[in-house]
């Protein structure tokens, strides 16, 4: 390449003149091109191919606190307007969903508060967001009921996180919810590391009461074929990963198992390369 390869296209100044929608913010941020702006109108667009390809199945991955930071309600909204297809997601954020449709609530608090002082008032921690420990007693002996009514339902049954979720999202009633929005838009979603969260102590919380009659199976296993077979059906796959971690990696592994690849992805996370986190 030579010199002038380098300067082909001078950074556009963003100016705000008044009323501005937010495509047209976007499409200043595509102007100036540069650092995080610059990526965000490259996410857009790639977001807007997605949805414009009639033939493509968009997978969205969760990581990280995303309910507790507020993102619920968005999630929800993607899937019952089917902006999404497929989501796989940490059991934590639908833990925290869970909390939600229960009428427990998140917080807004402050990083640098003294964790002995939470602990004395019996309040939960995520970074600067703030739940009474009662929100989640709550949440865990109503789920521990709702395990009770789901494996006496499913006797002999083993099922898959993607049945799982749909057999809450079926009991719960909160429009709000996430996982309410996907039974009723039949959206799956699926949490490949389940036990990983909340999940696996109600779970043993269920398992271990004396009046427990049937136990819920859960088999995680199950998620592989059904999520690469939905890979294998579309002819195009595009994924949008908040976060990273094993729902990252569930859905890059569902890509390449099925042989089909990946034909848009957008990633926003806060892993960085050199540890091979984005591998």
């Amino acid at each position: 390449m030579e010199r002038k390869d380098f300067l082909q296209e001078p950074v556009k100044h963003i100016r705000i003149n008044g009323k501005i929608t937010v495509d047209q913010l976007i499409q200043q941020f595509k102007n100036s091109g540069s650092f995080g702006a610059g990526r965000l109108s490259t996410a857009c667009d790639i977001y807007e191919r997605m949805l414009r390809d009639e033939n493509c199945t968009v997978f969205l991955s969760l990581a990280g606190a995303l309910v507790p930071a507020g993102m619920r309600s968005l999630i929800a909204d993607l899937i019952r307007e089917r902006l999404v297809d497929v989501v796989v997601s940490t059991g934590a954020n639908m833990v925290h969903d869970a909390i939600e449709a229960m009428g427990g609530h998140h917080y807004k608090g402050h990083w640098n508060v003294d964790d002995y002082a939470l602990y004395k008032y019996h309040i939960y921690r995520i970074y600067d967001v703030f739940v009474p420990e009662e929100d989640f007693t709550r949440m865990d002996y109503r789920l521990a009921e709702m395990f009770d009514e789901i494996a006496a339902e499913n006797v002999g049954k083993t099922l898959s996180s993607k049945d799982f979720t749909w057999e809450l999202g079926k009991r719960l009633r909160d429009p709000n919810s996430i996982l309410r929005a996907a039974y009723e838009a039949k959206v799956p979603i699926f949490l490949p590391a389940v036990r990983d969260s909340e999940f696996g102590y109600i779970h043993w919380l269920h398992a271990s009461r004396e009046k427990c009659q049937n136990t819920l199976v859960l088999d995680a296993f199950k998620d592989v074929p059904q999520i690469v077979e939905i890979c294998k059906r579309s002819l195009r796959n595009g994924m949008i990963v908040l976060g990273g971690g094993v729902p990252r990696n569930t859905v890059q592994s569902a890509a390449l198992a099925s042989k089909k690849g990946m034909d848009y992805a957008i990633i926003i996370t806060m892993d960085r390369p050199e540890t091979g986190g984005l591998s």
